[in-house]
């Protein structure tokens, strides 16, 4: 069956609560999971049950496997403003297109995993691709979503930023 395995110390993080918002949109996703009994889909996730200040930091990826069954990519299909007004990121953008090359090939492995149910708080800095070319850090989560036959096909991100 699909299940969720947090890092120990991305529970940690979370319980602490010094930054809520993780434990608000990790909580979100849980209990929609518990009341379907399994993975939400993309179409039974709430923007109100996510909270309206969590939303300008959401975003949602698609898990596209090609026609030639090659390597999966990942398409940005929905960014929040808070997203948008610090990265050149946008939708229809996919991921292996962006930036330097180590960042992708990190961002690439949290989003396999999280795929298979692995979820963490991946820690990152933008000066690569940043709108003012500032340094800024950035903490991401990404949470599995399924299509309609149950298959893991999408990925919900919330990522918050320094400033």
């Amino acid at each position: 069956g699909q299940t969720l395995s947090i890092d120990p110390k991305t529970v940690a993080l979370v319980a602490a609560g010094i930054e809520p918002r993780w434990g608000r949109f990790l909580r979100a996703w849980q209990e929609l999971a518990a009341e379907k009994g399994r993975f939400p889909t993309r179409t039974e996730i709430d923007p109100a049950r996510l909270g309206t200040d969590l939303l300008p930091n959401v975003f949602l990826v698609d898990a596209v496997m090609p026609i030639n069954a090659g390597k999966r990519r990942f398409r940005f299909r929905l960014l929040g403003q808070a997203i948008l007004d610090r990265e050149t990121t946008r939708a229809g953008d996919y991921l292996d297109t962006l930036g330097a090359s180590a960042d992708i090939a990190e961002i690439e492995r949290q989003y396999v995993a999280a795929l298979g149910g692995e979820v963490w708080i991946r820690d990152a800095d933008l000066v690569w691709n940043s709108q003012t070319r500032d340094v800024f850090t950035y903490q991401v989560m990404m949470l599995p979503l399924t299509d309609a036959h149950g298959d893991v096909t999408h990925l919900l991100g919330l990522a918050l930023y320094t400033f």
